[in-house]
C-alpha cells in the first residue's frame, strides 16, 4: 500500500492579519488536502493551536467571529501593557493543556529576549507556549518558559518553514500574513477605529507622534524582508502571500474580510498551481 504524502502547513504572525490563516485553511479543506502537521508563531500559533486540537476552520471562524476582544485582553501594570491573563483562560478552554494531547503536531516558534534566538516549542505546556509566542514586546509581558524569557515568535522568524522541517513533511503549505512592504501610510486620528484599534496604536505609540507611526512601519519593512531572506533559505511548497496592504495587526474589524481575502488568494494560488504545474499542487486525500 502506498504511503500518504505528509503535508504540513506553516501559518506566519501578524496580528489582525493572521486571520487570513482561516481562510487558507478552508481552501485546503475544499481541495480536500489533510493537514498532518502544523508550525506556527504569533496568530499562527493561535490559530494552528486550535487547528490541531481537533477544531476545523469553520468552528475557528465562529469562535474567532463570535469573539469580544475585550474577553482575551487585561490591563496589566507590569512588563507590558497586557497581562494576558484573558488570553490564557480563552487558550484553556479551547486547546489541551500539553503538546502530547493534540491531534496533529505542532510546532510553535518563540524569540529568547535574553540571547535573541529563535526557541521552537514542541512539547510540555502548550498553553503557555502559545502565550509566548504571541506576546507582542510592548504589548504583552513576557513568559518565562524553562527558565527562558520568551516573545513573539515573529521578531527573529515570522514564517517558520523550517520549524515545520522537523516534522519531516513530503509537502510543506505556508500561508504568509506578514506586514508587507508596501502598505498604507495614514496617521491615525482619535476617531479611527474601535476600541481595541485606539488602544493598540496607543501601544505602538502611533497616537503620540505620526514620526513614531514611520518608525513601526520601518519594523514591519524590515520583518518583511527578513521574513524573505529566511525563505530563501527555508521554502516550502507553495507559498500563499496575502496582498492586503490596507488591514494592519490590530485591524480585527475587518475579521470577516480577512478570512475571506484568505480563501479567495488561496484559492487563486492553488488554482495556478494546479493548472500550470500540476505535479506541485499539493496532495489530496482523494483524486477527483
Amino acid at each position: 500500500m502506498t504511503r500518504r504524502p505528509q503535508v504540513a502547513l506553516v501559518l506566519s504572525g501578524g496580528g489582525a492579519r493572521g486571520f487570513a490563516h482561516i481562510g487558507v485553511m478552508q481552501a485546503l479543506r475544499a481541495r480536500d488536502v489533510r493537514v498532518d502537521a502544523i508550525a506556527g508563531t504569533s496568530m499562527g500559533a493561535i490559530l494552528g493551536a486550535m487547528a490541531a486540537a481537533g477544531h476545523d476552520a469553520d468552528a475557528i471562524y465562529e469562535i474567532a467571529d463570535g469573539l469580544g476582544w475585550r474577553d482575551v485582553l487585561d490591563l496589566s501594570l507590569g512588563a507590558g501593557l497586557l497581562k494576558g491573563d484573558k488570553l490564557k483562560r480563552f487558550l484553556q478552554e479551547r486547546i489541551p493543556a500539553t503538546f502530547d494531547a493534540l491531534d496533529v503536531p505542532l510546532a510553535i516558534t518563540t524569540t529568547d529576549m535574553e540571547t535573541g534566538e529563535e526557541v521552537i516549542l514542541r512539547e510540555g505546556d502548550l498553553v503557555e507556549a502559545v502565550r509566548a509566542s504571541s506576546s507582542f514586546p510592548g504589548a504583552f509581558e513576557p513568559v518565562v518558559v524553562d527558565g527562558r524569557t520568551l516573545a513573539d515568535g515573529g521578531i527573529v522568524n515570522n514564517l517558520p518553514v523550517a520549524a515545520a522541517a522537523l516534522f519531516d513533511a513530503d509537502y510543506v503549505v505556508a500561508s504568509d500574513a506578514t506586514p508587507p512592504r508596501r502598505s498604507a501610510f495614514d496617521p491615525p486620528t482619535e476617531d479611527d477605529g474601535s476600541w481595541w484599534e485606539r488602544m493598540a496604536a496607543t501601544v505602538r505609540l502611533e497616537r503620540r507622534s505620526p514620526m513614531a507611526q514611520m518608525l513601526l512601519r520601518s519594523t514591519d519593512v524590515m520583518q518583511a524582508m527578513l521574513t524573505d531572506l529566511q525563505y530563501t533559505f527555508h521554502p516550502a511548497d507553495v507559498r500563499i502571500t496575502m496582498d492586503m496592504p490596507a488591514y494592519r495587526m490590530e485591524s480585527f474589524r475587518a475579521f470577516r474580510d480577512i478570512v475571506t481575502l484568505g480563501r479567495e488568494t488561496a484559492e487563486r494560488t492553488l488554482d495556478a498551481l494546479e493548472r500550470d504545474r500540476p505535479e506541485k499542487a499539493p496532495p489530496r486525500t482523494r483524486r477527483r
